[in-house]
């Protein structure tokens, strides 16, 4: 980008215009004034004479434009974005336990539709850090806070549910990832909590744990997923096979509700199948959004030197020709 630190120098522009007209009446009244020598009216009859009357003019307005931009000080200048954000630190965590084998999200299992959410609400939001929860009968972290979303989105694939719990411990999820968020510097911190169960398991209770969430300012979103009621479950029969049967599965959703209370951020929400655990998913992050705002700045390099010699070449040409080429032409 090209700038000029002294813009009202340019104002001396004007200068030239008027410099040629002077200069061409008064080669006018020079003409009528000084008698014919033979040179010139050689130089007239050749015709070079009207070619060499406008040299010096020329080459005069050169320099008085090269001084001008000179002192009006031009500079270039190399623009580089400043992006500043304010973005959302966000820990999924994610029940593994047996239960989320269940098929009422055909054509996938629970766990299977989670993760298909869980993964385009990532995708969706690439200025954000995320970490990854995945808890059974304990928890463990699946991928800490961080900005690489192919790492996130490789350990949301790699979950797999964890047929050895003989539990389902909420409130140990819910702990690690407050733990994964409180020494996070972000503008907001959040955790998005999705189970199918009842917290049955665990050192830390999920009450218990959503008031550590609140005492650091970390907003928990429950989501309880789940039809209700007697649902398709696969059980592997060593006979006939894998098949279907209906089975209960036992959903708190009051734990939640009361998770989302103390953290103040309404109610839990309930998904009963594959299509409102995908809308839930993106009222969140219409909820929860990052911004972001960039300032230009710009270095800029001084181009005055070069105009500057350019003005001395000018002058030393127009010596030149004077002093040594053409003395015998009249200006």
């Amino acid at each position: 980008m090209l700038r000029f630190a002294q813009p009202l120098f340019l104002l001396l522009l004007l200068i030239i215009p008027a410099y040629l007209y002077l200069d061409l009446h008064l080669n006018k009244a020079r003409k009528l004034a000084l008698p014919n020598s033979r040179l010139r009216l050689l130089l007239q009859l050749s015709g070079k004479k009207r070619l060499w009357r406008y040299f010096y003019p020329a080459l005069r307005s050169l320099i008085l434009l090269s001084l001008i931009i000179a002192l009006a000080r031009p500079q270039w200048g190399i623009a580089s974005r400043d992006f500043r954000k304010k973005g959302v630190d966000i820990a999924i965590a994610l029940d593994v336990s047996g239960s989320m084998l269940a098929l009422d999200f055909l054509p996938q299992n629970r766990l299977g539709a989670a993760v298909k959410v869980a993964k385009d609400f990532v995708s969706r939001r690439p200025n954000d850090r995320f970490a990854l929860i995945a808890f059974s009968e304990y928890a463990v972290t699946a991928s800490p806070l961080s900005y690489d979303h192919v790492a996130v989105m490789a350990a949301l694939d790699h979950l797999e549910v964890n047929m050895q719990a003989s539990g389902t411990a909420i409130g140990m999820g819910l702990a690690k990832a407050v733990a994964r968020l409180k020494d996070s510097d972000a503008k907001s911190r959040i955790v998005i909590l999705i189970t199918d169960g009842v917290n049955n398991t665990g050192e830390i209770d999920p009450i218990s744990a959503a008031r550590m969430a609140e005492a650091l300012g970390i907003k928990v979103y429950p989501i309880g997923v789940g039809s209700g009621g007697m649902v398709p479950f696969p059980y592997s029969d060593p006979f006939f096979g894998t098949h279907n049967i209906p089975t209960l599965i036992e959903l708190d959703m009051q734990t939640l509700d009361r998770i989302a209370e103390i953290t103040k951020t309404g109610k839990a929400a309930k998904a009963e199948d594959a299509t409102q655990l995908r809308e839930i998913m993106k009222e969140l992050d219409a909820l929860q959004r990052t911004q972001i705002s960039a300032k230009i700045n710009y270095q800029w390099d001084e181009r005055f030197p070069f105009f500057l010699w350019l003005a001395l070449i000018l002058i030393g040409l127009e010596i030149l020709f004077k002093s040594f080429i053409m003395p015998v032409l009249p200006e």
